[in-house]
């Protein structure tokens, strides 16, 4: 008599569980609506101010360049996979990125400066494409060297920007 006592407690306790996690499964979600002071969000300063609208002062884009940092990124995150195949694709990368470079260098729109910073861009460039080439432990070496040779391009496009900043315009002239 005791068991069949305890097997009903235990098929009613289940019995309820079973009612509580149905019922939690079935219940609608929860709506929030918030709302906001108007007067709070679109007020000016006391003054009557207007809001100040700054065109940006952007670098000037070198699409080559910027081709040739994209395809080293590419080659970066090719290296950093373990899979079959991710080699290849990182030299295909880094073949796309010489030719970038290349076009950048025909060109001929930079002072000598960026000309000797390119080309060393494209030196190393061609050092990582052998390196991966290698294979083995020296991908890491690549990986390191590949990203050291973004950072340089991303200061050369910033070289330029300044460059373009801080030289006056031709149509100002200066008064005695």
């Amino acid at each position: 008599m005791l068991s069949r006592c305890r097997t009903a407690i235990v098929y009613l306790i289940a019995t309820a569980i079973c009612g509580v996690a149905l019922s939690a499964c079935t219940s609608r979600p929860v709506e929030e609506t918030v709302t906001t002071a108007a007067s709070r969000s679109a007020r000016l300063p006391a003054n009557g101010a207007q809001p100040i609208a700054i065109t940006p002062n952007l670098p000037v884009r070198d699409a080559d360049i910027e081709t040739a940092g994209d395809r080293i990124a590419e080659a970066i995150t090719h290296l950093d996979k373990t899979r079959h195949g991710s080699h290849e694709a990182a030299l295909r990368a880094l073949g796309q990125a010489e030719a970038a470079m290349t076009r950048a260098l025909r060109a001929k729109t930079r002072d000598e400066r960026a000309n000797r910073a390119l080309h060393a861009a494209l030196r190393n460039i061609q050092s990582a494409e052998r390196t991966v080439q290698r294979g083995g432990l020296s991908d890491a070496n690549a990986t390191r060297q590949l990203a050291a040779l973004n950072k340089d391009l991303d200061e050369l496009t910033l070289q330029a920007q300044s460059e373009t900043i801080e030289a006056p315009p031709d149509d100002q002239t200066q008064l005695p």
